[in-house]
């Protein structure tokens, strides 16, 4: 069998047709930006996720950039957990304030509540909250709560958890804005690019106009120190195109999930808890196995005896990179549950083409390599 990826984008015929049909207009029209395919998708996104205003970017970290900026955390403090993709961390120094790391919950892999209220200081202006492998944080509507009561603003990164809810209200609606990823990787991909969701009219037309050197009323009216964050009108037309399928690839992602559930328990190998009031779209599928050791060694046998690539959740963490830890003077004790769980954590191929027999062959090589 051919190698079996741990990822992989779809595209289908009549994903394939729309866009194709998509692409031969835009090129008639020689409209390549801030076009019609732009705003469909930031409308239809913004309908789909439940908010007022979705504006298109280049990816999840201008996103985020922009969003932290508008907040005007300059020379404040931004809580991250040390589980998400360095790019949290480095967006929040981008925008001229201080990263602080926490650590994350043993269930979940989120950001962990008690270590969040630990790390808040006088200085602390916002949160990011990392949703994880498709999971929305369970705890985000306590976290809301202590932020209102503080005065502390909530950016959800929800690169990992597009058409992931809580309590039926969509991940990327609950905070002051949501940032969303669409990398080639993702629960649906536009090739790279990002998405902002908000219900701040303010901070959607500030991302517009940030998103494009500053502009106001155009290149001759720069009113800001912006950026050129946009995202292409080819771009956005693969967004529509996949977003119009989404709910059948969460389908697809939560059947394949089921699937793995049952064999791991028949393996007796730890899994993310699942979480009853949230609705989980299986970014990734982590397991988690009992030691570091057990785990490089059964990632090594699957690729090299068996042909299967698997990944990881944001390991190594932010706090031990190298960048980080010349920055930073972190303690051992700082990040408990991290440094316990996350070098024990191994995902395994999840992806809407996956067929049964792929599948199959996952859970059979696993079972093998786990007795080797």
């Amino acid at each position: 069998m051919k190698m079996i990826p741990s990822t992989k984008p779809y595209f289908d015929k009549r994903q394939t047709k729309f866009i194709t049909s998509a692409q031969k207009e835009i090129f008639k029209s020689g409209r390549l930006i801030l076009g019609p395919y732009t705003k469909m998708f930031e409308e239809k996104f913004a309908k789909y996720t439940g908010t007022k205003f979705a504006i298109a970017t280049s990816s999840c970290s201008s996103a985020l950039e922009i969003c932290l900026r508008f907040l005007n955390v300059k020379n404040r403090e931004v809580i991250v957990p040390t589980n998400t993709f360095v790019a949290s961390a480095n967006t929040v120094i981008f925008a001229g304030c201080k990263p602080v790391l926490a650590d994350i919950n043993r269930e979940s892999l989120c950001l962990d509540v008690n270590d969040f209220k630990k790390k808040i200081s006088k200085n602390t202006k916002a949160v990011i909250v990392v949703h994880i492998a498709g999971l929305i944080h369970p705890q985000i509507k306590s976290i809301k709560n202590i932020c209102e009561k503080l005065n502390i603003l909530l950016i959800e990164d929800v690169a990992h958890a597009l058409g992931s809810s809580i309590d039926k209200q969509k991940a990327g609606s609950i905070g002051n804005a949501g940032c969303f990823s669409f990398y080639p990787t993702k629960i649906i991909t536009t090739g790279t690019g990002g998405m902002i969701t908000t219900n701040d009219g303010q901070l959607a037309r500030y991302a517009i106009s940030l998103r494009h050197h500053g502009a106001g009323k155009g290149l001759e009216d720069i009113q800001r120190l912006g950026n050129d964050w946009l995202m292409s009108e080819i771009a956005a037309s693969l967004g529509i195109a996949q977003l119009k399928e989404i709910e059948r690839f969460i389908s697809i992602r939560r059947r394949l999930a089921g699937i793995y559930d049952r064999k791991m328990k028949e393996f007796n190998i730890n899994r993310l808890q699942n979480f009853p009031e949230s609705h989980h779209v299986y970014y990734k599928y982590p397991i988690i196995l009992k030691t570091e050791e057990t785990r490089n060694k059964l990632k090594a046998i699957l690729k090299n005896q068996y042909g299967i690539e698997t990944g990881s959740i944001y390991f190594p963490s932010v706090h031990q990179m190298p960048l980080y830890k010349k920055m930073y003077d972190f303690k051992k004790s700082d990040f408990v549950v991290a440094d316990s769980v996350l070098p024990r954590v191994l995902s395994l191929p999840i992806f809407v083409s996956m067929t049964k027999t792929q599948q199959d062959y996952v859970i059979n090589s696993l079972k093998k390599a786990l007795n080797q």
